[in-house]
């Protein structure tokens, strides 16, 4: 017997249901941390049953997984890959990106940290499943970053015998750096320190 499809209404529901559920956990485990928050925590604030998120999560790790990779690398496609396409030279988009995304940024949320780094910190050392999507959030994240930076060179905005490879790891590792600081110090104004360094790093490349 052939399976009956679920009607393209069915589908869009269970779309929609599956992203307040994502969004709703962003935001808990971004603000408490992923051991800190409940499946009743998050579905309390969501217009569905426990048994509607069991549907869609099974466990609360598939839930963690599933930000991972539906949630946390889209954004970092969309905070800090794709805007790079606006430049001639993607490095003055790095900078800019930077002063929007993180020196522009609410102090409580910097308090908060980066979402990404919060989890390498909290649940890489104890899950393997968290581990290996995390680490593959990373390498996505030097990857593109690494795309822009030979685009970069090519066009002659770094020196012939820079390693972009190197380069796209030391951003990437400045951002979590960046927001680590910020977190740890409680300092927005830490931020100008940070930020004119990498400039000047970013002018011997040039």
């Amino acid at each position: 017997m052939t399976k009956k499809k679920p009607s393209p209404k069915k589908t869009r529901d269970l779309e929609k249901s599956r992203k307040e559920i994502l969004d709703v956990a962003f935001f808990e485990v971004f603000s408490r941390g992923f051991q800190g928050v409940s499946v009743d925590d998050i579905v309390k604030k969501t217009s569905m049953t426990k048994g509607a998120f069991y549907h869609h999560f099974p466990t609360k790790l598939d839930l963690g997984y599933a930000l991972v990779d539906e949630v946390i690398k889209p954004m970092i496609i969309d905070r800090w890959i794709r805007p790079l396409d606006n430049y001639d030279n993607p490095l003055e988009g790095i900078l800019k990106q930077m002063k929007i995304l993180i020196g522009k940024s609410d102090p409580a949320h910097l308090k908060l940290g980066c979402p990404l780094n919060n989890l390498v910190q909290e649940m890489a050392p104890v899950d393997e499943g968290f581990k290996v999507r995390l680490q593959a959030a990373l390498t996505l994240w030097i990857d593109e970053m690494e795309t822009h930076l030979k685009r970069a060179k090519k066009a002659g905005y770094l020196k012939s015998d820079v390693n972009t490879r190197h380069v796209a790891h030391f951003v990437v590792m400045t951002h979590e750096g960046f927001y680590g600081m910020l977190k740890g110090l409680d300092d927005p104004k830490a931020f100008e320190a940070m930020f004119d360094s990498l400039k000047r790093y970013f002018e011997t490349l040039t």
